[in-house]
């Protein structure tokens, strides 16, 4: 299981990954991450609840603030979150959770790792609060 969070500002434009600097739960070998990164590698087979939380205020250009959910650099659709915010000090809150399936590897390493990653892709925004909780569920 992780719970990890950023409690400091991060301003992103259009494409770039939010990092995560403190892990406040990191139990096992299941799910790791490095504080200070982005990418959460989910290192089992199997299907893990992942649950997304921050707040956000657009940064320049008025528009859609919206946060997605990327598995192995990948878009995965229907894991996101969007909200509008008009001015830069409104500030809304994104919210999604989704499960993410981790297929063995029948290959001769038989290595499964799925790297996950959240990206903005709407309008560049500044992200404070965010917080992932990621629990293999089975």
């Amino acid at each position: 299981m992780l719970d990890t969070y950023t409690n400091t500002d991060q301003t992103l434009t259009t494409g770039e990954t939010l990092a995560f600097n403190n892990n406040r739960i990191l139990t096992g070998c299941t799910v790791t991450h490095s504080a200070g990164s982005a990418g959460i590698d989910l290192n089992k087979p199997g299907i893990y609840m992942v649950h997304f939380n921050g707040d956000a205020a657009e940064s320049g250009v008025a528009g859609d603030i919206t946060v997605q959910l990327f598995v192995d650099g990948v878009l995965y659709p229907g894991a996101e979150a969007t909200a509008t915010s008009g001015a830069i000090t409104t500030i809304v809150n994104l919210d999604f959770e989704t499960l993410v399936r981790v297929r063995p590897d029948c290959g001769p390493c038989g290595n499964p790792i799925t790297t996950i990653t959240f990206v903005d892709t709407g309008v560049g925004a500044v992200f404070s609060n965010a917080e992932v909780v990621v629990t293999k569920i089975c």
